[in-house]
């Protein structure tokens, strides 16, 4: 059987071991933002409020965008879609303005065409405004014919 010295130090070699891992602990980090945060944040800081994409089947290689402004407040960005040839219905085409470092939504223009036939070919454009410290601004397509 074991003396109780012999106890004594695994014990308090336990007990400083957990102590120093005490302090290892991180900080909680802050819960990500949802979509009604983001788009709180946007009006706050004078950007358009980020709407939301509908679901449904993408469209992205029928459509192209032909030119996106990525500087000043008031930004637009146009292109055309072409209807899959086996659909029809609307199509919802998005554009975001993101930070290219962070991924960071600046704002949203999301526009409907509407009654699209099979081969059909429309143009569209998309607007938004950008708060006015917006840095590396890039553009990033979305196109959907919704459920």
């Amino acid at each position: 059987m074991r003396s109780r010295r012999s106890l004594v130090l695994p014990i308090a070699a336990a007990i400083l071991a957990l102590s120093g891992l005490a302090g290892c602990t991180a900080s909680p980090s802050p819960a990500p933002s949802t979509g009604a945060t983001a788009a709180k944040q946007a009006a706050e800081a004078g950007a358009t409020a980020v709407p939301t994409i509908p679901t449904g089947t993408g469209v992205i290689s029928a459509t192209k965008m032909t030119s996106c402004d990525t500087t000043g407040s008031n930004v637009t960005a146009k292109g055309t879609v072409t209807m899959p040839k086996d659909r029809k219905g609307d199509v919802v085409v998005s554009v975001s303005w993101v930070n290219s470092k962070n991924s960071s939504v600046y704002g949203r223009g999301v526009t409907t065409l509407k009654g699209l036939s099979a081969g059909d070919k429309k143009d569209w454009s998309a607007t938004a405004t950008l708060p006015a410290n917006a840095q590396s601004v890039s553009c990033v397509l979305g196109a959907v014919i919704p459920k």
